[in-house]
């Protein structure tokens, strides 16, 4: 793991994130890393920090723990989106909350909005492996398949 000082990159990050719900192991590796990061400045740090809350919040056992996690995460990812809108990144990071988010908590508002919003950004993005990592979203997220 990285050393307090080191710098923890958006590289990083991603590669975490995929396979941060594959274990809780997993998860609170992601949170840890998400957590080191937002010493950096940009929306999309407090975005998936958001994210990595939101997933401690469907591995914690207490309640109200569940809920506090996945309000403090749900603002996170809002006011990141709010920072930089047309940020495709952070909308990727929103749809997959809500699209995995049980219906009762009512995060759920977005995910049209921002389906189609990736949808009509994808071929326009810059980085090549940016633009890898969305269309691995769009490949393996259920939202895209049920189209």
């Amino acid at each position: 793991m990285n050393s307090t000082n080191e710098i923890v990159s958006v590289e990083q990050i991603r590669d975490s994130y995929k396979v941060c719900d594959q274990s809780s192991e997993h998860a609170e590796r992601f949170y840890e890393l998400t957590e080191k990061a937002l010493k950096n400045d940009g929306a999309i740090y407090k975005g998936y920090h958001g994210a990595a809350l939101a997933l401690k919040a469907a591995n914690s056992w207490n309640p109200f723990n569940k809920m506090s996690y996945f309000n403090k995460g749900k603002k996170m990812i809002d006011k990141s989106i709010d920072l930089e809108p047309k940020n495709i990144e952070l909308r990727m990071i929103r749809l997959s909350i809500q699209s995995n988010a049980p219906k009762i908590i009512g995060y759920y508002k977005n995910i049209e909005e921002d389906k189609k919003f990736i949808l009509d950004n994808v071929a326009s993005i810059s980085s090549m492996y940016l633009k890898e990592y969305i269309e691995g979203f769009i490949a393996h997220s259920d939202v895209f398949s049920k189209s």
